[in-house]
């Protein structure tokens, strides 16, 4: 199976991307695509607990649950720059999207859900916002669901990559459970989990690209190594392995990313030892 799949073309339309307990054993994945032809679009989230993400709009959401109904209006989006407003729907809800005004395109991430949580609106003041690397590996991470929602698995938010700079370094990954006495004596907790993760890539312009590697150690029971030119709209599975990305010079790189997995701690991964060096 190729992690890498091109984007969809921009023709209103449903586009599933990755089906939960097939492609990925723990997340699901679809592009939605509205215009004035197909200005509407309701699913139900069954046992799925849900992230939308929004790239263009304006775009209304409206939410019904066993405790009520749930409603808020994504205003547009100017830029993939700046951070954006991320909804968050729990499972056993349908969902209603509207299109506002012209085209939008949203991305509905999805993991087995648990009772309790409600929706919510992550908007711009529940963002966390950090700036992290150095040189030409800063970058600017923008989380919307982690601590602050009382979600099963799903853990969301978006990476900035500068124009020409790179990021997900040094490189990091996520996919076992390391005894103790793996654990390096200066690594700080979170320890490494099993978190698979999905990464869905906006150039600006979007007439650019970047590059994507997703490797694993040489040692790995089932080693792979492979590459990806990513393009606008182009979106990238991490089953596991270690995951970096550079972006071309001229062009701002943004990704969405998706994880869950067995735990559910923001920051539990492991680097690559041979380049956790370029930290110092």
């Amino acid at each position: 199976m190729s992690l890498h799949i091109k984007s969809p073309p921009h023709d209103p339309g449903v586009y599933p991307i990755v089906r939960r307990g097939h492609e990925l054993k723990y997340l699901s994945f679809t592009i939605v695509q509205l215009a004035e032809s197909f200005r509407e679009h309701s699913f139900e989230t069954g046992e799925e607990e849900m992230s939308l993400d929004f790239y263009t709009g304006p775009v209304r959401v409206e939410v019904e649950t066993a405790g009520g109904t749930f409603a808020t209006d994504i205003p547009e989006r100017a830029s993939i720059q700046s951070p954006h407003p991320m909804v968050y729907v729990p499972r056993d809800s349908r969902v209603h999207l509207i299109a506002l005004d012209g085209a939008a395109r949203v991305t509905i991430g999805g993991a087995l859900g648990k009772a309790g949580p409600a929706p919510a609106l992550v908007g711009l003041d529940a963002i966390v916002t950090r700036t992290v690397g150095k040189n030409n590996f800063t970058r600017t991470v923008f989380t919307h669901i982690a601590d602050n929602i009382d979600a099963a698995h799903l853990i969301c938010g978006e990476t900035l990559n500068r124009p020409g700079c790179w990021s997900s370094c040094p490189p990091h990954k996520h996919d076992r459970f390391r005894e103790p006495h793996e654990v390096p004596p200066h690594e700080v907790p979170p320890h490494e989990v099993p978190m698979e993760e999905i990464y869905y890539f906006q150039l600006e312009p979007a007439q650019g690209f970047g590059f994507m590697r997703v490797y694993t150690n040489p040692d790995d029971e089932d080693p792979f190594d492979v590459a990806y030119p990513v393009e606008h709209g182009d979106t990238v599975l991490i089953p596991r392995g270690y995951h970096p990305v550079a972006g071309c010079p001229g062009y701002a790189l943004n990704y969405t990313w998706i994880l869950a997995g067995e735990g559910r701690t923001y920051g539990a991964w492991a680097e690559d030892p041979r380049h956790s060096w370029i930290k110092g």
